[in-house]
């Protein structure tokens, strides 16, 4: 496979990060997941909005324009032969002196890491386990999309079935987020909720397209209190809406929900 890195096209084997990068020594980094159908990266503004934020966050410039990283993702599709590519864009805080650095970081690595994606549009059902400890706190004012994945990896050793999606509870058993997504339910009274992201959440960009095009209420909720929804759903920017048919021993509709083809339907039309 072919990678983007430090404005350059460069074969996998070939990419290197020093060791005194700030990102690998402490975590001073960034990163946006996104896929591409045909050439075109789905929900790509929204996906440089939340970066360009996050970068203010940490005091990392960013040396490329938005349109410079949209000819780059050109670029990687037609080498790779690709035109559906899972795309990881990656800021690590760059070089600077050992130890905890209060300054600007003004020459990150940027990196976009690709693997080809089918190019099918299918709801891909999930199944979901509850992870047995806390979601760690959000390490700024919001939740970044950071390096830092401890947290995540220890969640995802817990599942008893390593193919589930792992989900988080705060220290007071409020639900968060999945290891790798947002959620949403269908409550008994119809409605659409999500959970609030002062819970802790990511601001996750297929989650906003979700609330943008549909009425949702924000609200938190327990472990328990999720058993009594009648539909589940996951989001995340590759699978985009994930129905659940499992959560614990409790079986829900999935793909089957009537609710989740209302959003599906719309996502797809989205697409053309």
């Amino acid at each position: 496979m072919w990678y983007w890195h430090n404005g350059e096209l460069v074969e996998r084997e070939k990419v290197l990060i020093p060791v005194e990068d700030h990102g690998f020594l402490y975590g001073m980094g960034l990163f946006e997941t996104f896929r591409t159908y045909e050439f075109v990266p789905f929900l790509f503004d929204a996906h440089w909005e939340r970066l360009m934020k996050s970068l203010d966050e940490l005091w990392i410039d960013f040396p490329y324009t938005k349109e410079e990283i949209g000819t780059a993702i050109q670029q990687l599709c037609r080498q790779n032969d690709a035109p559906d590519l899972y795309i990881r864009l990656n800021v690590s805080a760059g070089v600077a002196p050992l130890g905890l650095y209060a300054g600007r970081y003004e020459t990150p690595n940027v990196t976009m890491i690709v693997k080809p994606l089918s190019s099918e549009v299918v709801p891909q059902e999930k199944r979901v386990e509850p992870i047995p400890f806390p979601r760690s706190r959000p390490e700024a004012a919001f939740r970044l999309k950071s390096h830092h994945y401890m947290n995540n990896i220890l969640g995802k050793r817990t599942l008893q079935d390593q193919s589930a999606e792992g989900l988080f509870a705060d220290e007071h058993g409020r639900v968060v987020e999945g290891l790798v997504s947002n959620i949403f339910w269908v409550g008994p009274d119809d409605r659409l909720y999500t959970t609030p992201l002062s819970s802790g959440a990511l601001a996750g960009v297929t989650r906003q397209w979700v609330m943008d095009h549909f009425s949702v209420v924000e609200q938190p909720v327990t472990f328990e209190e999720l058993t009594a929804a009648k539909e589940i759903w996951m989001t995340n920017s590759i699978q985009q809406v994930a129905p659940v048919t499992h959560y614990g021993n409790l079986r829900y509709p999935g793909k089957d929900g009537v609710r989740f083809n209302e959003v599906w339907a719309k996502l797809v039309r989205s697409l053309g």
